[in-house]
């Protein structure tokens, strides 16, 4: 009987398929014993959530019961399946999102993917390591730290037994690491390449871009290569932004060595060293974190993270480019961060040689808009500045968990900064209706004094850099101390920054500053984020990119183009990825109240250090999933200005409804709905708004009302062909995400917008994806009657607006 039963056991387990890399014949036999509805469960639990470790794991899928696991335990067998460069199946949802990320998470992304295709041991990780993955919080990141001084990590079961990971945390953490490193000791390639004309948006803001600058005609062109193994990396990157000329395009390389052990000198490893371009980014983002992009509310959780440390340059920064060298070492205690750099900068020359201000510009462009010299542009905006940057960050952490930093850099400069707002920036093509006149007087551009606020500077070098005295013109430095400690399931953090004129500590209390402080509170259903800065109104530091609702000089004259010399220096607002500054408060929390009913609450209450105007924004959101096939998101904003204020100049309240309803269809296809309904009341522009009588409108409020209507189709003709598809009715403002796409919209008399997309996996290492949308406005007219430059006088003239645009993406790996 014994042996029949070992007999028994082998037949069943020879016959059995692992689950984790089933085919459809696979799934087909499971008919025997479920139905095919709860096999469309598994099927979706597991494109979402990716690998199982153990059967029982699909116990979490609402539908699934210990009956229906049991039914199924002969048929399937639970093995992780081989690390391989090839774009499989597993988790292709993430790779997709990830090879499209946005420019504000290019970084970590790629990070992401680096680590997807090419995972690390996670007994070889440490704190920034674990601490760069999606979703993974301080008290994760300590748990996984607290089981490797347990012993080695042999598999999924010790790491699902960390002290005090979460769920969540470990489910994210899988895709990234493995057990030995033997699975991370060969080579892989990967080769990207985009085409796109696609406006570029970053921040949801219908002021976030500027019309005069998209020239769809020339463009984007992104290309990059990766190779890369265990302890060696190249890469090489090229990108022309959208209406970009060839010259002023950017290009990267660099060569890194990572994760070699320094044994004989005292247990220290060299996590990184970069030679060419790379990224330097320490604390909360206060003192120094190099991009181009902002992210508004930029927590360091979830997914709102950022890549500390030292790391190759894979990114499409044109501006904040560090060329140069990069050292990062490490051990138990000490983490110590060095680097140098000397790259060209844009900026905004002055008429006597100096320059007002550094600037990103998307796209970067030599004269602005003059071209043949008709310009009022005195110099070339495109590497017009020189710097060099040093700079270095120690962290000491003197138990797992805790981290103690002090962080400081110093950028030199080969010409003299000096900020001449009226004599270079403000003025405009109308003498009678001049910025010189209207800059720091107007009212409703209340955070002039934002701009008036701007570092100015004029040394020469001193100290250890006393050899550069003969480049030198201009400096800027800054001072930071940062820490982070992990107590249970509690995570508290926060930094502290300065600029300093010297090296004379004693002024460092009257300088000016900016600091944060938050703490993270996680349970299995349920998380809660505080979190406070205040940032002083001259921390005018460019390397800022702390935690902010909005972009620095927001509200300024800088936002109005017609009152500038030339419209490119509109950039210094909407491109600028520095915060305002501001003192506010932000809680954000999760709770998952029942099985299938999840709330987020997001709620932040700030003032503007420009014209302590205050401000606040509530977001409430619920996700509810009646049944496992469908899901309702429902999303509620409130936001205002000045509503604590009868005297604001421009006060406003905005509301703003939106509701996706989602059903998960058959062979993992979805039919998603869209409907938003906004309205924004604000106060009316005396110059602008004629009242009843035809006087001057000088009270009451005027309203902005917003509708969205939209459906999104994703239909899988196999496994490796998709097509995707949108279209939305708008009438006013909104946001979209389109085929992982943002995309902003602003129309007063209505438009379509229609995309269709498809994805394409040629074969395990190709894929080709390529998109193109379609924007119809209707027509309308703004003038009742105009004159033409012939003489000729034409009423009512109808515009129509139509724009086309499209996405070609090519990736391989091998």
């Amino acid at each position: 009987m014994y042996k029949k039963f070992i007999y028994f056991f082998c037949i069943n387990f020879l016959l059995a398929f692992n689950i984790n890399s089933a085919s459809n014949e696979d799934w087909k036999s499971l008919n025997q014993v479920l139905s095919q509805e709860k096999i469309d469960l598994i099927k979706n639990y597991m494109d979402t959530n990716g690998l199982i470790d153990t059967i029982y794991d699909l116990n979490f899928i609402d539908g699934i019961d210990i009956n229906d696991i049991q039914k199924i335990k002969s048929y399937v067998s639970v093995s992780p399946i081989g690390t391989k460069a090839s774009f499989s199946k597993r988790s292709s949802y993430k790779i997709e999102r990830w090879l499209s990320s946005s420019e504000n998470q290019e970084g970590l992304s790629e990070n992401w993917l680096d680590l997807f295709f090419n995972p690390m041991n996670v007994n070889n990780m440490n704190y920034d390591d674990l601490y760069s993955l999606p979703n993974l919080s301080p008290i994760d990141v300590t748990a996984v730290l607290l089981q490797k001084e347990r012993g080695y990590i042999n598999g999924t079961f010790e790491l699902k037994n960390s002290p005090g990971i979460s769920y969540y945390g470990y489910k994210n953490l899988r895709d990234f690491v493995s057990f030995n490193d033997i699975d991370n000791s060969k080579a892989y390639f990967r080769f990207s390449s985009i085409v796109r004309n696609t406006p570029l948006t970053s921040t949801p803001d219908d002021d976030a871009s500027i019309v005069q600058f998209y020239n769809p005609e020339i463009p984007q062109v992104l290309s990059k290569w990766i190779i890369s193994n265990k302890h060696i990396s190249s890469g090489y990157l090229y990108n022309r932004n959208v209406g970009e000329v060839s010259e002023n395009s950017t290009q990267k390389f660099y060569f890194s060595l990572k994760k070699i052990n320094l044994n004989s000198f005292f247990n220290f490893q060299i996590d990184k060293l970069v030679f060419g371009n790379f990224t330097a980014s320490f604390g909360q983002g206060v003192v120094f974190e190099s991009s181009d992009f902002f992210s508004p509310r930029k927590t360091g959780f979830g997914f709102s993270k950022r890549l500390s440390g030292i790391h190759q340059d894979e990114t499409r920064n044109s501006q904040y480019t560090l060329n140069g060298i990069g050292l990062q070492l490490s051990n138990k205690l000490l983490r110590l961060a060095l680097f140098g750099s000397k790259d060209k900068r844009d900026a905004i020359i002055n008429e006597d040689g100096s320059f007002s201000s550094l600037i990103v510009m998307q796209p970067r462009l030599s004269y602005g808009l003059g071209y043949n010299g008709d310009t009022t542009v005195f110099h070339s905006l495109t590497n017009s500045v020189e710097e060099i940057t040093f700079g270095t960050d120690i962290r000491f952490s003197p138990i797992i968990g805790t981290n103690l930093g002090i962080t400081f850099y110093e950028s030199l400069y080969d010409r003299v900064l000096d900020p001449q707002i009226r004599e270079t920036i403000v003025g405009g093509p109308d003498p009678d209706y001049s910025g010189d006149t209207y800059y720091l007087t107007y009212l409703t551009n209340s955070a002039d004094p934002e701009i008036a606020a701007m570092y100015s500077n004029s040394s020469n070098a001193s100290g250890i850099f006393s050899s550069f005295d003969d480049f030198v013109k201009s400096s800027r430095k800054a001072l930071g101390f940062n820490f982070s400690s992990v107590i249970k399931n509690i995570s508290i953090q926060g930094e502290y920054g300065a600029l300093l004129d010297d090296y004379n500590m004693k002024n460092l209390k009257s300088s000016p500053k900016a600091s944060v402080l938050s703490s993270f509170f996680q349970f299995d259903n349920f998380n809660l984020l505080l979190f406070y800065r205040n940032y002083d109104l001259e921390y005018d530091n460019p390397y800022q990119r702390s935690f902010s609702n909005y972009q620095r000089y927001k509200t300024s004259i800088l936002e109005d183009s017609y009152w500038l010399e030339d419209p490119v220096y509109a950039f210094l607002y909407t491109a600028n990825p520095q915060p305002q500054a501001e003192e506010g408060f932000y809680i954000n929390s999760r709770y998952q109240f029942h099985r299938n009913i999840t709330g987020i609450l997001q709620s932040d209450h700030w003032t503007r250090k420009a014209d302590d105007a205050k401000y606040f924004r509530t977001v409430l959101s619920l996700q509810w999933r009646p049944i496992f096939k469908y899901r309702i998101y429902l999303r509620q904003k409130w936001q205002a200005r000045g509503t604590f204020d009868i005297f604001h100049p421009s006060p406003y309240y905005s509301r703003e409804t939106r509701i996706r309803v989602k059903m998960m269809l058959s062979n993992f296809n979805e039919l998603e709905f869209l409907y938003a309904l906004g309205y924004t009341t604000f106060s009316p522009r005396p110059r602008l708004t004629d009242g009843p009588s035809g006087e001057d409108m000088v009270i009451g409020d005027i309203g902005s009302p917003d509708r969205t209507i939209g459906v999104t189709l994703k239909y899988n003709v196999s496994d490796k062909f998709k097509i995707r598809t949108g279209s939305l009715y708008i009438k006013g403002f909104t946001w979209y995400f389109g085929d992982n796409d943002f995309r902003i919209f602003d129309s007063e008399f209505g438009a379509f917008h229609h995309w269709l997309s498809f994805h394409s996996l040629v074969n395990q290492r190709l894929s080709f994806n390529f998109k193109f949308s379609y924007t119809s406005d209707h027509p309308m007219t703004n003038i009742t009657e105009a004159q033409t430059e012939q003489g000729n006088w034409i009423n009512n003239p109808w515009v129509s607006n139509n724009q086309f645009d499209y996405k070609i993406q090519v990736d391989y790996a091998f």
